[in-house]
């Protein structure tokens, strides 16, 4: 009978065991060893661009990318092209008279996406911040 409770505790811990090594397969054997490099990116329309950043890359050799298409699981490893863009930007001024919190100056321009690029331009009254954002397409 002893025995017999054994066996059973001993299987029911196996399963345990065996069912929560299956629960996680994407879990790596040892800390601290690599993952699978898998990426998911999900556009919400033809015209959304997918931006990215690659930091500690060669850029002198071609990075191998591989796109599947969800309605073609086979998917191909051609190159896809990609060009360097460089940011245009919209520029403006605002002034701050002396005893005005530039904070406050700044709040509604910096709601509106513009952002102060550190030049200041000192006038006998205040003085003038320059502005920039991204110029829009």
């Amino acid at each position: 009978m002893r025995a017999h409770i054994i066996a059973r505790a001993a299987a029911f811990v196996l399963i345990v065991a065996g069912t929560s090594i299956l629960a996680a397969p994407e879990q790596t054997a040892q800390p601290g060893q690599m993952t699978q490099p898998r990426v998911w990116i999900q556009n919400h329309g033809r015209a959304e661009a997918v931006p990215i950043s690659i930091q500690e890359a060669a850029l002198d050799t071609p990075l191998r990318v591989r796109v599947v298409n969800l309605q073609d699981p086979k998917g191909t490893d051609g190159p896809i092209q990609a060009r360097l863009v460089q940011q245009s930007w919209d520029y403006r001024t605002i002034v701050v008279t002396n005893g005005q919190d530039p904070a406050a100056a700044l709040t509604a321009p910096g709601a509106a996406g513009w952002e102060a690029t550190g030049v200041t331009f000192v006038r006998p009254d205040g003085m003038t911040l320059l502005l920039k954002r991204p110029r829009l397409p």
